[in-house]
């Protein structure tokens, strides 16, 4: 082991999360300046334009394109730009042994199901930030910002087709998002608190920060949690992988299966004034097999996870 893994590995655990999110930041700040440059055709005056105007300046391909950049530079880069520095064994070479296919379905049906709980805990939410407060106007207007973005993306009649799309809205967030939250993050906090739901919780908390869309925190920190208990239970990141990929894909696919009439509404989530019967116990059923699955996985990860495919840090 080198001088520097060796300081790496030692630094506190603290101070290595702190050192990876300077890592991320820093990258995200270099993927926006690249892309910027780049929709500007390389032109800084132009850019600079382009930043005075906000999102509103760039169209499609280039919301496409720097949304890329941001993927594999900030989260992909930053996690190998860490493990070289801290060595891949360290964080147990981002688990990616390949999984049994049961994992990969369960990965796949977790996902699907899992949109009535997000539909209930995306209004639980909002009401939480008590509407009409500083709070919810502040992130009344991400959202809209976000909502505004991720409409002109899923608008495919215009610009780059479904196949592209799907490459920057499913694809890459899947895996970036998964190699540096549940391969990178998660099991620096495992060693440091020696407490894995400690560490699938906070990499879950800071998984839905960083989307800067607070409406939707609790429903995202509820698909990271399963993210990274799919990663604890099978051993291997694949599961989480695909059950982001399902997830993401989803809206893709039924925003070009639907088309424009879809945007009016399919993207707001449902009001629960509107909700029937059937919609509360399916909601209520798959909250249900949540909770169990995040039990069962949370179990089966104490006893043999990170125990085992971490092991002992390098003196």
């Amino acid at each position: 082991m080198s001088f520097i893994q060796r300081a790496f590995q030692t630094m506190h655990p603290a101070a290595q999360v702190v050192f990876l999110a300077c890592l991320v930041l820093t990258l995200m700040a270099v993927a926006a300046f690249a892309g910027m440059l780049w929709a500007a055709g390389g032109d800084v005056a132009a850019m600079q334009s382009m930043v005075t105007s906000g999102m509103d300046a760039l169209d499609r391909s280039d919301i496409l394109a720097m949304n890329n950049l941001n993927q594999l530079l900030a989260f992909f880069g930053a996690s190998w730009a860490f493990a070289a520095l801290v060595g891949s064994d360290h964080l147990g070479r981002f688990f990616t042994g390949a999984p049994t296919w049961g994992m990969v379905v369960l990965a796949a049906a977790l996902a699907i199901g899992m949109s009535p709980v997000l539909d209930l805990t995306y209004r639980l939410n909002e009401w939480a930030l008590v509407p009409g407060s500083a709070l919810h106007t502040w992130a009344g207007a991400l959202e809209a910002q976000a909502m505004a973005m991720t409409k002109t993306i899923l608008d495919l009649d215009n610009g780059p087709g479904l196949v592209a799309v799907l490459v920057s809205v499913a694809v890459l967030p899947a895996l970036c998002e998964e190699w540096l939250f549940r391969g990178t993050l998660q099991p620096v906090l495992a060693r440091g608190t020696g407490n894995l739901h400690v560490a699938i919780w906070v990499s879950a908390t800071l998984f839905s920060a960083i989307h800067m869309q607070f409406f939707g925190f609790i429903p995202r920190l509820l698909l990271g949690a399963l993210f990274g208990y799919l990663v604890a239970y099978s051993g291997s990141i694949w599961p989480a992988v695909v059950g982001h990929f399902v997830n993401n894909a989803g809206v893709v696919i039924v925003a070009a299966w639907m088309g424009p009439e879809w945007f009016e509404q399919g993207l707001e989530p449902q009001d629960l004034t509107a909700w029937e019967a059937a919609d509360w116990a399916q909601a209520a059923g798959c909250l249900v097999l949540l909770v169990w699955a995040l039990h069962t996985f949370g179990q089966r990860g104490d006893s043999a996870f990170y125990t085992s495919a971490l092991g002992p840090s390098e003196d």
